[in-house]
C-alpha cells in the first residue's frame, strides 16, 4: 500500500527563514532564538517571533501596539518575498515602547 507523501519541513518550506534562525543562533546564542521560537510556534505568545516566505508563515504576529506591526502590515501589502521579527536579546516584550527587533525584507520601495 502506497505511504502519503511526508509534508516538507519548515527548512524545505522557509529555506531563507531557516537560514536567519541559523544566523541568529551564532549571533544572539541558542537558548535565546530557541526560547523566541518556542513561546512563539508552541505557546503562540505576541511579541517573540513571526516569519513570512513566500505564502508561509511561522510563529505569532507581534501585536498591534508594538511599533513593528507597521513593519509586518509593510511586509503583506508589499507582497515581501520574505520577512523575519525577533526580539531581540535583553529586550521586553512586554513594554513595546523600548522593544527592538530585527526585520529582514527585499528592497521593494520605501520602508514605514
Amino acid at each position: 500500500m502506497n505511504q502519503p507523501a511526508k509534508a516538507p519541513d519548515m527548512r524545505e518550506r522557509m529555506p531563507m527563514t531557516a537560514q536567519w534562525i541559523a544566523r541568529m543562533r551564532l549571533e544572539w546564542g541558542r537558548e535565546h532564538v530557541d526560547a523566541c521560537l518556542r513561546r512563539a510556534t508552541v505557546k503562540k505568545e505576541p511579541g517573540y517571533f513571526y516569519a513570512m516566505e513566500a505564502g508561509q508563515v511561522l510563529g505569532t504576529p507581534f501585536p498591534a501596539s508594538d511599533p513593528v506591526s507597521e513593519w509586518q502590515e509593510y511586509a503583506v501589502l508589499n507582497a515581501c518575498e520574505f520577512a523575519v521579527f525577533m526580539l531581540r536579546p535583553g529586550d521586553d516584550p512586554a513594554n513595546p515602547e523600548t522593544a527592538a527587533h530585527q526585520v529582514q525584507t527585499p528592497a521593494r520601495g520605501a520602508r514605514p
